[in-house]
């Protein structure tokens, strides 16, 4: 590294701060009701209290005295021995109040009362808790740090879903201090980074995790070469295209433009407009008016790809196959969809394979795997390139291709199904706007120039994908 090192973007700009919250403030100010009870008025004491300790904190229980007018209950306490005394408090409603932000297991006393609406408190009732690891040590210790191609992979289990951030820090190589490279924020169940670029030589890392109250976890500190990488480009240095869905070829002469349906491959519209056909995925960029429509205007209907099955939805698993023009070995690729209103509610991939050859058939010499069927028809092709029941497919295909990537998008509550009103968080809504980031299998070595998607899921059920553009990384093959 050089000795000014320039943060990168960080991933999450900040907290979200409603996520760190605990108490929802009203838009009306709230009622004083000092003013309307008698003064004198000492409510008794709380009565079985009870402790649960957790990570980071306690649950304390209690009961409320059978008193008329009484506002809640309240808890003193103190994260550290001699730190701020901190109040938490709770309605009448609840019968408990949860304590959190703790960094260390030591002893300490807290001390519970009840609290009258006059303002009034009682006499405390005080209890000893001894708070379990906090949270983030939890999560410093399901810590991986692998090097990844062009980068740093680091990936932790949360499985609280408690907020928490990381320091990534990369040593000067002129004066040997460790420099803070980049910040993320998450509170995703499965957690993974991908820190770069980063040239492919031996280099010494940091990474600090801590939680909203500032607790640190211990350091991991490594030395690690990242692998070398590039990006797999979608132009030509002419700026001609690179990448196009494969093409080998017309079926049947000119009279049958849906070759692709011999495949049961998603597929441009002929008659559509250039601003949804795949050509747009070359250039990087994210919005509403230029993505790619994997069959649309109702080609989603099973019978134009299978004559005779109605007017019924074709089936998953959903496909597509892109000629990429070279042979490469893959590292890692994002694609960024449509971008909508509400974010992600428009038609996401969220679970799919992505498999690679260098020797597709053409559609001519595929033949049979019932050997029902002619060598090259619409029925001996969809029986070797699908799964579909309707089509007799056997996914014969597979065994001419080498699976590359196993791929799963999972929003940070750990679903990747849309519903309305859903809430997405800082996280969430960055990768939305951003790209969905996946990794390929890094056990295959071999480059390859063809890829064919096999979708098993997208977030919303449709059998369709909006891809406004996509990025592939890895190394050449030639």
């Amino acid at each position: 590294m050089k000795s000014k090192i320039k943060n990168q973007k960080s991933k999450m700009k900040y907290f979200l701060a409603g996520m760190m919250v605990m108490l929802a403030v009203s838009c009306v100010a709230p009622e004083d009701w000092s003013d309307k009870f008698d003064k004198s008025i000492v409510p008794g004491p709380v009565s079985n209290v009870q402790v649960e300790n957790v990570n980071g904190g306690a649950i304390i229980s209690y009961t409320l005295p059978a008193e008329k007018d009484l506002m809640g209950a309240k808890v003193t306490y103190s994260l550290t021995a001699d730190g701020e005394l901190m109040e938490r408090y709770a309605s009448a409603e609840y019968n408990s109040i949860e304590l959190e932000g703790f960094g260390d297991t030591d002893e300490r006393t807290v001390t519970v009362y009840a609290v009258h609406k006059n303002r009034n408190i009682s006499t405390g009732v005080s209890k000893n808790i001894q708070p379990l690891p906090p949270p983030i040590f939890v999560i410093r210790e399901t810590l991986g740090v692998i090097p990844a191609f062009g980068g740093i992979q680091l990936t932790w289990d949360n499985p609280l879903r408690k907020n928490m951030g990381l320091d990534f820090y990369v040593e000067d190589s002129i004066t040997h201090e460790m420099v803070l490279y980049d910040k993320f924020f998450s509170n995703n169940i499965n957690g993974k980074i991908v820190f770069k670029p980063f040239k492919s030589e031996e280099q010494n890392f940091r990474i600090e995790m801590f939680d909203r109250w500032q607790n640190y976890a211990q350091p991991f500190v490594t030395t690690l070469t990242p692998l070398f990488e590039v990006e797999i480009m979608s132009r030509d240095e002419q700026g001609m295209p690179m990448w196009s869905q494969f093409d080998d070829g017309r079926v049947g002469g000119t009279s049958t433009p849906w070759r692709y349906y011999y495949r049961c491959d998603l597929n441009d519209d002929p008659n559509g407009a250039a601003n949804r056909k795949f050509p747009v995925v070359l250039d990087w960029h994210a919005d509403n008016s230029s993505y790619w429509q994997c069959n649309p205007n109702q080609q989603d209907v099973l019978n134009n790809y299978i004559p005779g099955t109605g007017n019924v939805q074709m089936p998953f698993p959903l496909y597509f196959t892109i000629d990429m023009g070279r042979k490469a070995t893959y590292s890692s690729f994002k694609f960024v969809t449509r971008q909508v209103t509400p974010p992600y509610s428009n038609a996401v991939i969220v679970e799919f394979d992505i498999w690679g050859t260098n020797n597709p058939k053409t559609i001519e010499e595929v033949e049979c795997p019932h050997g029902i069927h002619e060598k090259g028809s619409r029925e001996a092709n969809q029986a070797y390139w699908s799964s579909w029941a309707a089509a007799n497919g056997t996914d014969a295909w597979k065994k001419d291709w080498v699976k590359l990537a196993v791929c799963e998008y999972l929003l940070s509550s750990g679903d990747n199904e849309y519903y309305n009103g859903m809430t997405l968080t800082e996280e969430d809504l960055y990768n939305f706007q951003n790209g969905y980031s996946f990794d390929f299998n890094l056990d295959v070595a071999e480059p390859y120039r063809y890829l064919r998607w096999e979708i098993h899921k997208t977030n919303m059920g449709a059998r369709m994908s909006q891809i406004c553009a996509m990025k592939f990384w890895g190394s050449y093959g030639d």
